[in-house]
């Protein structure tokens, strides 16, 4: 039977079955597609490549070491470890601010006690109920105090908390800067290290013309399918190429050609 493109290609995306229509089942048995299927996996009429990500991607697959790859690396391990600290530091400012009024609130309790006491011994009046309540407002107060101390304590914690999180922003930010800088730098080192065997790619594709890719990396003349298909010949393919475009006689020459495991399918 026929088989579309799209069924195929999603059979080797789940490296499983998938139906194809009415009763029809498609399995396709295959390791998963790596990091080069998404670029160049499925070849087809009116297929679009991005040559210089599709090539980044190959010298990927196979390891390519290039300039700038451990930089990256450590950038992309710094970055993840930044971590920034949640901070409310408006909670603790209204915290602080409900502990100052009570102990103002409490220090006119003491003050309007002591007054009374006063006033009672003036006239040489009992004072006992007088000093218990002085007593209870002036515990009252040191317990308010005691909360005050521990919201201001609070507080400055937070503000330094705060003014952490602002360095843990900024320090993101800066590495975030310098990862998209390093990955542009290796991803132009990666095209760069894979241009060559990629125009001898283009001369060993049906259909394609050397002179389509110039000597300059990611100037390519060229159609989207011939790049797809030389993208695919330079990368290390583990899951198969599917191949809607009529290159090539079948499937063993497609196989040769590619060096990688090919599906022809009907588009």
């Amino acid at each position: 039977m026929a088989v579309p493109v799209r069924a195929f290609a999603a059979a080797v995306r789940a490296s499983g079955s998938v139906a194809v229509d009415g009763d029809r089942e498609l399995r396709v048995e295959c390791d998963p597609p790596g990091c080069v299927f998404e670029h160049v996996g499925v070849v087809r009429a009116g297929t679009t490549v991005d040559v210089r990500a599709a090539l980044a991607a190959a010298a990927r697959s196979r390891d390519v070491d290039v300039e700038g790859a451990s930089a990256l690396s450590e950038a992309r391990a710094s970055l993840a470890a930044v971590e920034v600290p949640e901070v409310d530091v408006s909670a603790a400012r209204e915290r602080v601010a409900a502990a100052r009024a009570a102990v103002e609130a409490v220090s006119a309790d003491v003050a309007a006690a002591r007054g009374a006491v006063q006033a009672r011994e003036d006239l040489d009046a009992d004072v006992d109920v007088g000093r218990e309540r002085l007593r209870a407002a002036v515990a009252d107060a040191s317990e308010r105090e005691t909360e005050l101390v521990a919201a201001e304590q609070a507080l400055a914690r937070e503000r330094e908390r705060a003014r952490e999180a602002r360095d843990a922003r900024d320090r993101r930010l800066s590495l975030a800067d310098r990862v998209g800088r390093l990955e542009r730098e290796v991803r132009a080192n990666r095209v760069a290290a894979t241009w060559p065997a990629f125009r001898e790619a283009v001369a060993a594709v049906p259909g394609g013309d050397r002179d389509e890719a110039g000597a300059e990396p990611g100037s390519f003349a060229g159609d989207d399918a011939t790049a797809a298909l030389a993208v695919a010949r330079v990368a290390a393919v583990d899951a198969p190429v599917v191949v809607g475009v009529d290159r090539f006689d079948d499937v063993d020459a497609a196989r040769r050609t590619l060096d990688a495991p090919v599906v022809l399918a009907a588009d």
